[in-house]
């Protein structure tokens, strides 16, 4: 009884993320532009869903920051202003700078190389991506980069901070889908990384600091220095 009680719930925790991820494609691949709204009917009847579990993935972008949802007039999505990005980015800069301080002071020799070795999976993936242009996973890998280093921290507070930060100003790259965009993006990780293999906290933080830095311009500017 209990097991066929839970079955309902897992398929509507399914069919939520695969709905939020549609939006989200639809944001990024810039169908879906600011201003733009989300209507529930249209989204239940494109997926073959009812509206709650669309209602439930609009409440997920929400958090993300990528949709707001006005009183009266349902949800659209977000407008960024550069307040928004800048207080976004300086919050970021901070919860990173923290988790890669803790993993290099806390981790002893065995963890420390399964991240490196997590970390270093993942860049390939992310050079792969950045070669074909591929945003969409692009975006992918470096979220999984950067929470790979939060979540070997084991704070899950932390992560929790973290995961609003993250994503919500990605859709503003929508049109930067270009093969060097991503390549310069990447090599930002793979500086990262190093710093991190090397075990040196000043130059880790200084580099994601000046890698975040420089993608919270890129966000204003729509470039890349």
């Amino acid at each position: 009884m209990p097991r066929e009680a839970a079955a309902p719930v897992s398929h509507r925790q399914v069919f939520r993320e695969e709905i939020r991820n549609a939006i989200r494609e639809a944001i990024f691949a810039g169908e879906l532009k600011p201003g733009d709204r989300i209507i529930e009917t249209y989204w239940a009847k494109e997926l073959g869903v009812s509206q709650g579990p669309v209602r439930e993935a609009i409440r997920d972008l929400e958090a993300m920051g990528l949709v707001e949802t006005v009183p009266f007039k349902g949800s659209r999505v977000r407008t960024l202003t550069e307040k928004d990005v800048r207080d976004n980015y300086s919050v970021r800069i901070c919860l990173e700078s923290k988790s890669i301080r803790d993993v290099i002071t806390q981790l002893d020799d065995e963890r420390m190389t399964a991240l490196t070795e997590q970390l270093r999976s993942i860049l390939h993936e992310m050079d792969d991506c950045a070669n074909r242009g591929d945003l969409r996973l692009f975006t992918d890998c470096d979220t999984a980069f950067h929470r790979a280093i939060i979540d070997a921290t084991g704070n899950q507070v932390l992560l929790k901070l973290w995961e609003q930060c993250n994503m919500r100003n990605w859709f503003r790259f929508s049109a930067l889908t270009d093969s060097d965009s991503l390549k310069q993006l990447q090599a930002g990780h793979q500086r990262i990384y190093r710093a991190i293999c090397k075990k040196d906290v000043n130059e880790a933080t200084s580099t994601l600091e000046s890698h975040l830095t420089s993608l919270m311009d890129g966000f204003m500017t729509g470039s890349f220095q």
